[in-house]
């Protein structure tokens, strides 16, 4: 707290800053009882890159919480890039220790020089505690250990290896001097900077140990500079675990390393010493075979099951692919990158699939430079997690199922994952599941190449992205938006971890932003006395605005807020949009505050919009010289049909061009004329600028027409000249039949239009014009697209309503781009679009004897077929009629389809077969004995029918249909069909209550508990009884309760068998302020925390 919260131990390595530390530390928690209950956090840093230093502190950032960060201390150890003291600013209280010092370091830190040599006294102690035999005034008094002290200059890491030495004679001190001083031994590194011979220091002390030790300390280099369990240590060396601890314990007096022997226990090494075992290993051939052993001793642990070696030594899982890249064995590596059963193992390890992403990359790579034949198919393998990684959840998942699943059309992955599938069940249990999997089939050629998830309800519909050229990818988003538990989240795009979040009490969340380093995050609250709040997630600090007389702005309420997408001289920029909207501003973000600039565009009309453009360097606003309700007509007097377009400078601050163009236009068959009159026109409503090598405006009327306007020629007084603006118009493909957004990438050379709720289109531009396209196509509504630059290419991102962020490659060779033709108005654009002809529409899994069994409905150049398989057989089957329905049940030999015409018919077939599954998928199979069992066709009073229920009794083989009717006047109705598949009779129930709508909310083989509301708007709660072929179902028990869904509380208690009818409604409505006390009183405890 006296230096300021920070402070920086500097000095050479082998001075004892990590073991000063360390003590001190210790005193501090374990003595003094500091920095509780949040305690400390031990970050070894050492010589990694940036991209490793990022990801663990974006590790980190996942463990604390970020509200207690002033109650936490950190020790960032050994850092070696001066450069890394940037991302370590978000620390409160911290203590660093580096090898080195920097002037800039001084207006930050507390900065404490180790110490780079003991004194006399002090060596002596440190002699005395490694050496029993001798006491102090003997050490004290000798003139041969006071030489080799001054010889070894102190330095603390040297003089602990030498108390370790058994030195027991003059002659032996005499030898070490000589050894010391000889520096003819070549070293390298670190070890050469140091006036003796340290190297041959810690080769004395390793002289001493038996050969066998010897070797069994130097094959420790083989490992990373990281915390080594002792599970991998007993492996390496292939003893039982009392000797190696005897041996680590060994070499811990020795000084050689570090042996921790409680909680977890483990050793680590000091770098120098790490050094001395690397250079000790010698040449390329004697580290691949020393990783061989280690590999040879991870595979004889786990008897070549790499998945099944013991989970609670992390090292092995986060490093064996390392070590087996070393060994450049093609054959290991290949069989690991096949082994799903380790893959998924380790994902529950790391509980993130980044690490499992760079390992399999560095082992394609090696594989690539290799040559080896089949390195594409891996590289296919990582595209797979990375565009479905949003399907991954890491706790919970079975790797190898979720590949049976997603692995449908790459055929190594399928029959790896289904060997393994086998594998796994040995024939105990049943091993496949189920589960809803979200899959896009975006054209022939274009897939995502990830895939995210972010947000979690339906509201959660906006985010924002930082800068890639700023580090790795942020993003900012919304989870839970308008509820109790509302969250903004700031996700590692990379690693697709949360690296802050910001809790809220319940608001509606309009928009997010993000400045490009991703720093500062910004959010429009719904609550009118908030407005924007930012906040600087580095430092976890609030930001506020401050005026022009550096006072603090009472509210911080504004229409837009932007961050420009570049950092100006080391300056996060800003702009505002007022809440009249006629005035910007901008800002600069300075420590806590954000400072206005002096900058702004005042306006006598509301600006429209405004963009940052040109990299940042310029802002682009526009507004409409008018003020009318423009959807009524109603225009007011002097009314000009006019946008005026501005584009200002940021450095200096000037406007440096204006357009204007028509406000309204009409549009006559292919032309867009300006129209002078506000009724029947479309408004402007979006525009954009693009000045690559040609000039022009993109500008959008009505979110249904627009185009380029090419500025070349294009005369600004003159632009109400009809033949000038259709010379330099050129309207979007007459395809694009609807305009939601529209985004243009960092390099001007792409255009993205979303089109329709699920379409987007992108558009190369060249020479002002539009050149040709490609179009994506969603499975859910689009919220938001977005491009970014990667690796100097253009990728699109597209966020959706399942919550799941796409990364598309728009740029490059590949890319099946649809040529334009006719000036754009392409119309062959539906027969040439890349669709795939095979669509399938409806599944169906069971066991039969077993052994899983799916069905898939399929349609095939407009014929209707049946696919049955087991993953190994296959049957397809032609269909007669059009079905929409498929069903197949437990241990039922046979097939149900289902049919359900826009007049209400429904049919159903029976496609029986009654041998086992081998037979029901074999061709001696029958499968075209084909009967319609159940043909409804109702009365004249339904408009239309819905299935909600479809159900096999396998008790008395009788199939049960749950309808709903549509009737007139938005009424409905319940019907229930009960069929006895073995003899083919029906009985028919159906409901004749006047009901607004109902929902079934329970079934089972013999109930049904639907919730329904009356036409006198009553809710009420109704059971049946399901009958069969010959017993009608009926209504036994129903119950109103009240006229509201919202905060209904209901207990429903079930018959225990069918002879009897003990069936109860208990229900209660709670008002919006009843507490959890109040439901527990009412419910009792149990069924009270439930609710």
């Amino acid at each position: 707290d006296l230096s300021g919260g920070h402070i920086l131990v500097h000095g050479m390595p082998g001075s004892g800053k990590t073991v000063a530390v360390r003590q001190a530390v210790r005193q501090l928690i374990a003595v003094e009882n500091r920095f509780q209950p949040h305690g400390c956090y031990w970050i070894k840093i050492g010589n990694i890159s940036e991209q490793k230093l990022l990801a663990t502190l974006r590790d980190l950032a996942t463990e604390i919480d970020s509200t207690k960060l002033s109650d936490v201390l950190f020790v960032f150890d050994d850092i070696w890039n001066q450069e890394y003291f940037q991302y370590l600013t978000f620390a409160n209280k911290s203590i660093v220790t580096s090898r080195f010092n920097n002037m800039k370091n001084k207006n930050s830190y507390s900065c404490i020089p180790a110490k780079e040599k003991f004194e006399f006294d002090e060596a002596i102690q440190v002699l005395q505690k490694r050496r029993s035999n001798d006491n102090n005034y003997t050490l004290t008094n000798n003139s041969i250990v006071k030489d080799v002290i001054d010889r070894c200059k102190g330095l603390p890491l040297a003089i602990s290896i030498i108390g370790g030495l058994n030195l027991q004679s003059d002659e032996d001190w005499q030898d070490l001097v000589k050894t010391i001083t000889n520096k003819d031994l070549e070293t390298e590194g670190f070890l050469k900077d140091y006036d003796f011979n340290l190297f041959a220091t810690f080769q004395l002390s390793v002289d001493q140990l038996d050969q066998r030790d010897q070797q069994l300390f130097r094959s420790l280099g083989v490992f990373k500079a990281v915390q080594i369990p002792l599970q991998s240590i007993i492996a390496l060396w292939g003893i039982n675990k009392v000797s190696v601890k005897s041996k680590l314990q060994n070499l811990n007096q020795r000084s050689l390393l570090k042996f921790v022997d409680s909680g977890s226990p483990s050793c680590s090494l000091h770098d120098l010493i790490i050094e001395y075992l690397h250079q000790s290993l010698g040449n390329r051939q004697s580290t691949i075979a020393l990783n061989k052993q280690l590999i040879d001793s991870y595979c004889r642990e786990c008897n070549g099951q790499w998945s099944t070696y013991p989970r609670d030594d992390d090292y092995y899982y986060q490093y064996l692919m390392y070590h087996v890249i070393k060994t450049e064995d093609d054959k290991i590596i290949q069989e690991i990158i096949k082994d799903f059963n380790w893959i998924n193992v380790k994902l529950k390890s790391d509980k993130t699939i980044y690490n499992l992403c760079v390992d399999l990359q560095q082992a394609i790579d090696y594989l690539k430079r290799k040559d080896i034949a089949n390195w594409q198919q891996y590289q296919q393998f990582l595209w797979l997690l990375q565009r479905y990684e949003y399907n991954l959840s890491i706790e919970n998942m079975d790797l190898v199922q979720v590949l049976l699943t997603l692995a449908f059309d790459i055929d190594w992955i399928k029959e790896r994952a289904l060997q393994l599938a086998k594998e796994n069940t040995n024939d105990k249990n049943k091993y496949w599941k189920i589960a809803v999997l979200h899959h896009r089939q975006i054209g022939k050629d274009i897939e995502p190449l990830k895939s995210k998830r972010i947000g979690k309800d339906y509201y959660d519909d906006r985010i924002a992205v930082s800068n890639p050229c700023y580090g790795n990818l942020r993003i900012i988003g919304i989870e839970n938006n308008d509820t109790q538990d509302c969250r903004i989240v700031i996700m590692d795009y990379q690693k697709s971890k949360t690296i802050y979040q910001i809790t809220l009490p319940k608001q509606r969340i309009s928009d997010v932003a993000i400045s490009p380093d991703g720093h500062i995050v910004a959010f429009k609250s719904s609550q009118p006395e908030l407005g924007y709040l930012c906040y600087n997630i580095e430092k976890n600090e609030e930001l506020y605005f401050f005026g022009s007389n550096h006072l603090k702005l009472q509210h911080q309420r504004f229409d837009q807020l932007q961050f420009c997408s570049v950092i100006h001289n080391n300056d996060t920029v800003l702009v505002t949009l007022s809440e009249n909207r006629k005035q910007l501003k901008v800002w600069k973000i300075h420590g806590k505050e954000i400072q206005y600039t002096n900058k702004q565009i005042s306006t006598d009309y509301k600006i429209e919009s405004t963009k940052w453009i040109h990299n940042g360097s310029e802002i682009m606003l526009w507004w409409t010289k008018y003020d009318c309700d423009w959807r009524g007509g109603r225009a007011v007097d002097n009314w000009i049909n006019q946008c005026q377009i501005q584009i200002w400078n940021l450095q200096p601050w000037q406007c440096v061009k204006s357009f204007v163009v028509p406000a309204f236009s009409i549009q006559i068959q292919q032309e867009y004329l300006p129209n002078m009159g506000v009724s029947n026109a479309l408004p402007l409503t979006a525009i954009n600028y693009i000045n690559s090598n040609v000039e022009c405006l993109v500008l959008i009327y009505g979110r249904t027409k627009g185009g380029l306007l090419m500025l070349e020629n294009y005369d600004l007084e003159l632009w109400e000249d009809v033949n000038k603006l259709q010379n330099n118009f050129q309207p979007f493909p007459s395809f694009i039949h609807r305009i939601d957004d529209l985004n243009i990438s960092s390099d001007q050379q792409l255009i993205s239009i979303k089109s329709d709720r699920e379409e987007i289109y992108v558009f190369k531009v060249g020479n002002g014009k539009l050149q040709s396209y490609i179009k994506l196509q969603s499975q859910y509504d689009i919220c938001q697209s977005m491009f970014i630059r990667v690796a100097e290419s253009n990728r699109l991102l597209v966020y959706d309503r399942s919550k799941s962020l796409y990364e598309y490659a728009v740029q490059g060779d590949n890319i099946p781009w649809n040529i334009l033709e006719n000036d754009g108005n392409d119309e062959d654009h539906q027969t040439r679009e890349l669709v795939n002809q095979t669509r399938p529409f409806d599944f169906s899994v069971a066991y039969i004897s077993n052994n899983p069994v799916v069905v898939q409905l399929f349609i095939e150049e407009k014929i209707y077929k049946l696919k049955v398989f087991d993953g190994q057989q296959q049957l397809d089957h032609t269909l007669d009629q059009e079905y929409d329905k498929c069903y197949i049940f437990d241990d039922w030999h046979s097939v149900i389809l289902m049919s359900i015409a826009d007049d209400g018919k429904v049919v159903i077939t029976q496609c029986r077969c009654d041998e086992e599954v081998t037979n029901f998928l074999s061709q001696n199979c029958d499968i075209n004995q084909q009967k319609t069992i159940w043909r409804y066709n109702p009365s004249d009073i339904v408009k239309g029918r819905l299935v909600e229920k479809l159900r096999f009794r396998k008790a008395d083989n009788t199939l049960i249909v749950v309808l709903n009717e549509r009737l007139a006047e938005n009424r409905n109705r319940l019907t229930v069909v009960t069929t006895n598949l073995c003899n083919g009779k029906s009985m028919i129930y159906t409901d004749e209550n006047d009901l607004l709508y109902w929902n079934c909310i329970y079934m089972d083989d013999y109930y049904l508990v639907t919730l329904s509301k009356s036409r006198t708007l009553k809710l009420v709660l109704q059971c049946y009884q399901i009958g069969d072929d010959t017993t009608q179902t009926r209504s036994i028990a129903n119950q109103e309760c009240g006229h509201t869904i919202e905060r209904l509380t209901c207990k429903i208690t079930l018959p225990v068998n069918q002879s009897t009818h003990d069936f109860t409604f208990k229900s209660k409505l709670f008002n919006r302020k009843s507490s959890k006390e109040e439901l527990t009183e009412y419910w009792g405890e149990t069924d009270g925390n439930a609710f």
